[in-house]
């Protein structure tokens, strides 16, 4: 939605203009919202999922139409208090698999266990909206006690600004050169298989991991995906079957963020539908080439989020040392969280394109930068 600062609120208030005053309206949230009082001003309820990756979709959409049902029974009658905290980080910092992001969801839910009908939204904040009300904020819904959702917020923003810095050091990132070399020792010490996460690639053309992957010779690895629509289509098209030769430019172009297509000569080992929901109903290709390297190709961006997505292409995880994906924290969910990587390094192209973590080489028009830490030394006074 262009032009609309606060879409959400909008949406709310188009909302109630339907529905009249006397209707109870509530949503759920992912957590990487830019949120302020402007929604819960024409709603009732919010809800928001709390882990990242986002385990609790489910939970929380239960959650909202449960309460929906006791507010109309009149068992329950929300109450809410907000308040924005300004800070500003992006997104791959925000995996709440380990301290400090766990630490701050596990305080919201120890006041949810603490105190009957007290629920606590922690939004990260989504730096690349360029709205002015951009980073991190609170919503505390009670059961008519706004004393208990004012001290609960209270806490949880003082919590919050006390660790602002810690919450922003929580990854490092590598340039694609670095990290390749990185994997490479990693797999000669024992400490595979390697996950080489490339996070910023927003459209899935992007080709700077695999440039390297093939400048450095890398071997054992499985590069999923690349979106090359080209590719794909003329393999599907010329009839082409497995143990065919392929030879064909992959990616890149798309935009600068892009990067250059890459040559891949090798062997076509497959042609099949994809292995995820997120790919339903298109053709996948896996490509052999160098020393037992696969590159899967598809039509558009796909963020593999379990190994097993991969594995029901054919392929068979002993045959690989290095697995190069495009994701900033959902992969966390089946490689990290699961154990399944002991190394994981997160990539970045060499430029700070769009969704990079330099936010400050963004050109904002609707956010100053300056007023959010670190980019600013905003003044908070999370007492009151």
């Amino acid at each position: 939605m262009r032009g609309v600062p606060k879409p959400e609120a909008d949406i709310a208030r188009r909302v109630r203009e339907v529905v009249g005053d006397k209707a109870f309206i509530t949503a759920t949230f992912d957590p990487h919202g830019n949120e302020d009082e402007a929604f819960l001003a024409q709603a009732d309820m919010a809800f928001c999922v709390k882990y990242f990756p986002h385990y609790d979709m489910h939970l929380q959409g239960e959650r909202a139409a449960r309460m929906l049902v006791r507010a109309i029974r009149g068992s329950f009658k929300p109450v809410h208090r907000t308040l924005r905290i300004p800070i500003i980080a992006p997104t791959v910092v925000m995996w709440t698999g380990a301290s400090p992001w766990s630490d701050l969801i596990q305080r919201a839910l120890i006041w949810e266990a603490r105190e009957p009908d007290v629920f606590v939204n922690v939004f990260f904040g989504f730096p690349w909206s360029d709205v002015p009300d951009a980073g991190m904020s609170l919503q505390v819904l009670t059961n008519n006690d706004p004393d208990l959702a004012e001290r609960v917020m209270r806490d949880m923003a003082d919590w919050i600004w006390r660790r602002r810095q810690a919450l922003l050091d929580t990854v490092k990132i590598y340039k694609a050169k670095e990290a390749v070399a990185l994997a490479r020792e990693a797999v000669a010490g024992g400490k595979g298989p390697v996950v080489l996460a490339d996070y910023s690639d927003r459209s899935g053309y992007a080709t700077w991991l695999l440039q390297e992957i093939v400048a450095q010779k890398l071997e054992r690895t499985l590069i999923a995906t690349i979106a090359s629509p080209e590719a794909v289509r003329s393999v599907i098209e010329s009839g082409a079957k497995p143990g065919d030769a392929f030879d064909a430019e992959i990616g890149g172009l798309f935009d600068e963020s892009a990067g250059a297509p890459v040559r891949i000569s090798g062997t076509l080992r497959s042609v099949g539908p994809a292995t995820t929901a997120r790919g339903h109903g298109k053709d996948w290709i896996c490509v052999e080439f160098g020393k037992g390297n696969v590159l899967v190709l598809s039509p558009y961006l796909v963020q593999i989020v379990e190994p097993a997505e991969l594995w029901q292409l054919g392929l068979e995880p002993r045959d690989f040392d290095v697995i190069a994906i495009k994701s900033r924290v959902h992969f966390r969910r089946g490689f990290d969280d699961s154990g399944f990587a002991p190394t994981i390094l997160l990539v970045e192209p060499p430029e700070p394109f769009m969704g990079t973590v330099h936010l400050d080489a963004l050109a904002y028009k609707h956010l100053t930068l300056a007023d959010y830490y670190p980019y600013g030394s905003p003044s908070f006074a999370a007492g009151g």
